[in-house]
């Protein structure tokens, strides 16, 4: 069975579209060779061509992928980082509303929300391995993908999609989903990279925005407008992060793609002095708005 197959444009449809690179996967390597990123002639969206068939997704997300495998000072990190997140962003998040996240994984930032104080929370994850460890932490999840699922709506004030957006074939349909399911002015916030960032620019093939094949498409903040508003959605806020950690990983990722084993080796053991080595980096980065890792807010139009 053929694993990949060629797709058109996420955002528009059309079948037009520009070769930019070749990608290959250098975090996991299942690909069998590298796929190409393309442009849409008529739209300026990018994306992968071929992708992942359906049913063969498994084949891509291997045992020791990140989101379910966090353990130690990275799933302290991460928690810490999570718990700052929600402080920032309760507002939307507090009590009486009811939130749903779209690929919650194994319900970390489900959990923490929880603990915060609002127990109204509801999650939806396509990984069956990921969804039962998500349950085990006693919250409400729904093994499947939101094109599966059927989920009355508007039955929701906010949709939660931590870096799930660029995981999907046909990002704008999803986006007119999540804009059913919310009620009038309820908010979407979403988690993703930047394909206008100066990592990008700098890294080339081995930026971790790119991450062939499980990310599909590759959003910059033009596309990303231009998809929220033909969703019904008006953008809010928009924040850049500023940490190294998409320059850390772009080290690592480049000694792989040019086959030096020991320097891989090397800065994987030396990865959290290089978040903290490469974070003023990142900083000035936030500051221009050129940051690979970005957090947009936007709200549904009333109607």
């Amino acid at each position: 069975m053929t694993l990949l197959e060629p797709v058109s444009c996420g955002l528009c449809g059309a079948d037009d579209a520009e070769p930019l690179r070749w990608l290959d996967d250098l975090r996991y390597g299942t690909l069998p060779s590298p796929v190409q990123l393309v442009i849409c002639r008529h739209c300026g969206f990018r994306y992968l061509t071929p992708q992942p068939r359906p049913g063969t997704e498994t084949r891509f997300y291997p045992n020791e992928y990140d989101p379910y495998r966090r353990r130690g000072t990275t799933a302290w990190a991460r928690r810490f980082a999570l718990r700052l997140e929600i402080r920032r962003l309760w507002p939307y998040l507090a009590p009486p509303r009811r939130i749903l996240e779209i690929g919650c994984a194994t319900g970390e930032l489900l959990q923490l929300i929880r603990e915060t104080g609002n127990p109204r929370v509801l999650g939806i994850e396509p990984d069956a391995e990921a969804a039962q460890l998500a349950r085990a932490r006693g919250l409400d999840v729904i093994e499947g993908t939101l094109d599966h699922i059927l989920i009355p709506g508007p039955a929701f004030d906010t949709v939660l999609l931590q870096h799930v957006l660029e995981h999907l074939t046909e990002p704008q349909r999803a986006l007119r989903r999540i804009a059913a399911l919310l009620r009038p002015g309820g908010t979407v916030i979403t988690w993703l990279p930047n394909g206008d960032s100066w990592a990008a620019a700098v890294l080339g093939e081995a930026w971790m925005g790119y991450d062939p094949p499980r990310h599909r498409s590759v959003f910059t903040l033009e596309t990303l407008h231009r998809a929220f508003a033909a969703a019904g959605f008006t953008i809010v806020d928009e924040y850049h992060e500023w940490h190294g950690l998409e320059w850390a990983w772009g080290l690592r990722l480049l000694a792989r793609a040019r086959g030096w084993r020991r320097a891989d080796r090397l800065l994987t053991r030396l990865h959290f002095v290089l978040i903290l080595a490469t974070t003023p980096i990142g900083i000035i980065a936030s500051r221009a708005r050129r940051s690979g890792r970005i957090r947009i807010i936007a709200r549904r139009q009333l109607a």
